[in-house]
């Protein structure tokens, strides 16, 4: 996470003390308490700065909810002039899969993104047009760690010094039903689309680039035939990066940019599904 976040301040020119605020938009914690937002902040050296930073946690939409909330944040009245947020995804999800799984232990991969926001000038093209999240909480058990909460904690409810038997290797592991949660992705997908941005069920339109998460090749390519979008118009990482939870979308949108595909002025819409089993997308002009 720090490495990534060193990097988007270099590339911003933006020195890190100068931070108005931080979030970390994760969906693997380091640890339970506390949460990822003032480790990143000390992590960064920035220990004494007294810059807020928190967390939010939205499995792999964690950096969209991540990048609405500084959006939010830098449009309210008492936000600075010239004002700087950094959003950081970063995710080891290879300490939380089976190995032994072929189903996740194959699908899903490690990596860190993040970028710097400010508030764009009246003259400036950038926005952010749209956010939506829907969340659809029938579909709570297809994507699951069931362990590591109050649910069922490490410890026995009735003796704090003796492991808890439930709390066993299959409950402290990554589980998803896949063909599940593809067809409720497909049940509600185009409703949601539509939602977000009229004519996005149909079509891409007049957005130039779809920056979706990648939870697999099949659930990506089911997606844009059910949309109508064409595959070409879609940034693809999932082949060389896998499933990187929350940080795939700002490393798919990275690609996108590094490879010259997407540029300024283009009109995007990053989106994606998340444990829960939820919705988001963002419309941007980057």
């Amino acid at each position: 996470a720090a490495h990534a976040s060193r990097a988007a301040l270099e590339a911003a020119g933006v020195p890190p003390e100068s931070l108005w605020m931080i979030v970390n938009a994760s969906g693997t914690n380091e640890q339970a308490i506390p949460d990822g937002g003032p480790l990143l902040q000390a992590a960064l050296g920035l220990g004494g700065s007294g810059i807020r930073s928190v967390s939010v946690h939205a499995t792999c939409l964690s950096f969209l909810v991540g990048l609405e909330m500084a959006s939010s944040a830098l449009e309210r009245a008492d936000c600075p002039p010239g004002a700087h947020v950094l959003v950081c995804s970063s995710e080891i999800t290879s300490r939380h899969v089976d190995p032994c799984d072929s189903h996740t232990a194959t699908l899903f991969g490690d990596g860190a993104a993040a970028c710097v926001l400010r508030r764009a000038g009246w003259r400036e093209g950038s926005r952010l047009h749209a956010a939506r999240v829907e969340t659809y909480g029938e579909g709570a058990a297809l994507t699951q760690a069931r362990g590591g909460g109050t649910n069922l904690p490490q410890h026995s409810p009735e003796d704090h010094h003796a492991p808890n038997p439930a709390s066993d290797y299959a409950a402290n592991h990554f589980e998803m039903d896949g063909a599940g949660a593809l067809r409720l992705v497909l049940q509600h997908g185009r409703g949601f689309m539509e939602r977000l941005w009229p004519g996005l069920s149909r079509s891409l339109g007049s957005i130039t680039w779809a920056v979706p998460h990648q939870a697999s090749g099949l659930a990506l390519e089911a997606i844009l035939d059910a949309l109508g979008w064409p595959a070409e118009r879609a940034i693809r990482t999932i082949d060389t990066l896998g499933n990187c939870v929350a940080a795939s979308i700002p490393l798919t949108l990275h690609e996108g940019i590094a490879s010259g595909k997407i540029r300024r002025g283009d009109k995007c819409v990053l989106f994606g599904t998340g444990a829960g089993l939820s919705f988001g997308g963002i419309v941007l002009t980057y």
